[in-house]
């Protein structure tokens, strides 16, 4: 990041965008993060039906805040609904992932500590497309992230 940007995202107050980021269906609007910070805050927009394919953080603990539309969730073994409102909680190491609900684009905040993963998103933003599967991996490996799992879907969920 810019000192700029590490500056402006350290201040204290109401949070606006300091970068942008989109992979997979999500766009993220990153709203803290850096060297200096000590979490990562990402307002993400989601495209019906897509979202994060199942993936370990290996360092890395996660909230995520649904505040608009709803989100099909894979926790570990679980596949959780959730709705606007509502909040999931995921520990460093466990397999999860997620996806957009319905016909229109559903919202969520990530608060993800220690701050790492919008420099982790933005390198997945930065690659062409199509993806090639090799780079996917290398930036995935470059942040302690492993890719074990497809997008889960609603048919996913069925007994």
């Amino acid at each position: 990041m810019t000192p700029d940007v590490e500056a402006k995202s350290l201040v204290s107050g109401a949070l606006s965008p300091i970068s942008r980021a989109s992979f997979s269906g999500i766009d993220a609007d990153v709203l803290l993060g850096g060297d200096k910070a000590p979490f990562t805050v990402m307002d993400m927009t989601v495209a019906p039906g897509t979202g994060a394919p199942a993936h370990i953080s290996f360092h890395e603990e996660k909230v995520f805040h649904v505040a608009e539309g709803a989100f099909l969730f894979l926790v570990g073994e679980d596949r959780i609904t959730v709705e606007p409102g509502q909040h999931v909680y995921v520990a460093q190491g466990v397999t999860h992932g997620f996806s957009a609900l319905g016909a229109s684009p559903a919202r969520m905040t990530l608060v993800s500590t220690p701050a790492h993963h919008e420099r982790f998103f933005k390198a997945l933003s930065d690659l062409s497309v199509p993806h090639d599967p090799q780079e996917v991996a290398a930036v995935c490996a470059a942040f302690d992230q492993a890719i074990v799992g497809p997008v889960i879907t609603p048919q996913d969920a069925s007994p």
